[in-house]
């Protein structure tokens, strides 16, 4: 019963906290996005004579799928962002219902814990980054993105449950992965051979990480207030205060 329950209240949260970050990400992200994609450089296709032919049953010339501008994009994203909203719900709520105390405030603090784990430190060495920005290898920032969130989320649990002389250790953790250092491109920036679209694109991109920051935010507070008010109203702890 209690299981059910809690899949119930994840559900009911990600699909509340998914759609508050897709309107958020159509207000202040999206038009960056797209603002950054315009000045993206089409690579040059060499001429096949009116034709186009393909090698091994591959076409060179095709673009992987990606859903069109529209109805169609925002569909997709809000989507993700209900599916990715059901898995942080069910990480807070089990921790709620592990811990037995859930109301609203005790929400709030785990979602400022998801805050600072899953958005917060790994954009400290990985800055949200638009299209057209160089990056480093995906594996490698994965595996950092990886090692940042593991060793974040440990530290602030030793901080905030262990005892005086834990916290120290949880705290040395926080600071590990920015000590080793995120992977880094060879060379920083845009690649864009006009020197007023880089400009512009770099207006972009620190419009793109203030949007993405308080996108993120407004996304992990819904989180944490809904998946508060849920665990009790699903009846998944039992607990007087609210």
């Amino acid at each position: 019963m209690i299981f059910r329950n809690l899949v119930f209240a994840a559900l009911a949260v990600g699909i509340f906290s998914g759609l508050v970050l897709a309107l958020v990400q159509q207000v202040s992200v999206t038009p960056t996005i797209l603002a950054a994609e315009a000045f993206e450089v089409s690579e040059a296709v060499p001429a096949t004579g009116g034709h186009g032919h393909d090698h091994n049953g591959h076409s060179h010339g095709e673009e992987a799928w990606a859903p069109e501008d529209g109805a169609e994009r925002i569909f997709y994203t809000a989507v993700a962002n209900i599916f990715a909203a059901m898995g942080f719900a069910l990480l807070i709520l089990s921790a709620m219902a592990y811990s037995r105390k859930g109301n609203i405030k005790n929400g709030v603090l785990w979602g400022l814990a998801g805050y600072l784990t899953f958005f917060v430190a790994p954009a400290i060495g990985l800055h949200p980054e638009i299209p057209g920005m160089e990056a480093a290898n995906l594996q490698g920032r994965q595996g950092w993105w990886l090692i940042t969130v593991t060793l974040t989320a440990a530290g602030l649990a030793l901080i905030a449950f262990g005892q005086a002389s834990l916290k120290v250790g949880g705290a040395v953790l926080l600071v590990i992965p920015h000590v080793l250092g995120a992977p880094l491109p060879e060379t920083h920036g845009f690649a864009h051979p006009d020197a007023l679209a880089v400009a512009t694109l770099e207006k972009l991109a620190h419009s793109f990480v203030q949007s993405a920051v308080i996108a993120n935010g407004v996304f992990w507070l819904a989180l944490g207030v809904s998946s508060g008010y849920l665990v009790n109203t699903f009846g998944i702890i039992k607990t007087e205060e609210v």
